[in-house]
């Protein structure tokens, strides 16, 4: 075995896994707090990565966190006037509805960018490789890997450790009750609405320079994001982070020895999950 390429291409897997973990937790709080399922949360993703190229000529990168800063309020709009007036339906109404607000998006964006790929350079100071065990890996990678993971640690803590973060974990356990309690759920999933959809445009911008951008960048990780939330079990953060890095290491190892099944392994693995562990590999999650 060739264990200098089994390393590079976990290595790999680990630094996607950062990205897909912070774009992931905003789809699990979003469902643990009002059941809804947003397929627009991909394009979200990719607004982030598209106002991050438009605002880095003028900006520099600052504009990093002014993307999501735009991203913020478009998406709480989405929320108020899609998604608000049919909450307290099935969930299989919100997932029409943000299945129809992608593609919507995706062709203000193809109108506005056109759909050409854009490829963005790291900026100087993060420029070039370095080599870890022989291997010559970018800079810029390993930064954007760990500043997505900081981030995400970020979130877990605002979630563990504040009145808020308590209010959060009150009504993905049980929303009605919370309600009766006096908190605000409604107030509350509009701000998570909206903070989840800034961490995906922050990761956007973050991994411009890695992944690229262009019109349907939020399609490929939207779908692996779903299935990380199925893998860490609906509505469970710690699961759906471990989801997350198990997508990613499955489909970058697995993607290095057997390219052409990789996909349809991580297919059953989380058909496996669904069926035996239908609440996530920690047996945590939500089935409704």
């Amino acid at each position: 075995m060739d264990w200098n390429f089994l390393f590079a291409n976990s290595l790999n897997g680990i630094i996607y896994g950062s990205f897909l973990t912070l774009i992931s937790l905003g789809l699990s709080l979003v469902f643990g707090l009002g059941r809804v399922v947003n397929f627009a949360h991909g394009v979200l993703y990719a607004l982030g990565g598209y106002f991050f190229i438009l605002f880095l000529p003028k900006i520099g990168w600052a504009a990093l966190i002014v993307a999501p800063l735009i991203v913020v309020p478009i998406a709480i709009a989405m929320e108020r006037l899609t998604i608000y007036p049919i909450r307290n339906r099935h969930e299989i109404y919100t997932l029409l509805v943000t299945f129809g607000l992608s593609f919507m998006i995706t062709g203000a964006i193809e109108y506005l960018w056109g759909t050409e790929t854009t490829l963005i350079r790291p900026p100087d100071l993060l420029d070039g490789t370095v080599s870890i065990f022989g291997n010559q890996f970018p800079i810029y990678r390993l930064f954007a890997a760990g500043l997505s993971l900081f981030v995400t640690g970020i979130v877990f803590g605002f979630i563990q450790f504040t009145s808020m973060g308590l209010r959060i974990r009150a009504i993905t356990d049980d929303g009605e009750m919370a309600e009766a309690l006096g908190i605000n759920t409604r107030f509350i999933l509009t701000v998570i609405f909206g903070a989840a959809a800034g961490f995906a445009a922050f990761a956007g911008g973050l991994g411009a320079p890695i992944f690229s951008v262009d019109p349907e960048m939020g399609l490929g990780i939207i779908i692996d994001s779903f299935l990380a939330v199925i893998l860490g079990g609906l509505g469970y953060l710690p699961g759906t982070a471990a989801g997350a890095f198990i997508v990613a290491l499955t489909k970058s190892i697995g993607g290095g020895y057997i390219a052409e099944w990789s996909i349809a392994v991580l297919f059953v693995v989380v058909a496996a999950v669904l069926v035996l562990r239908p609440r996530g590999v920690f047996n945590r999650g939500r089935i409704t």
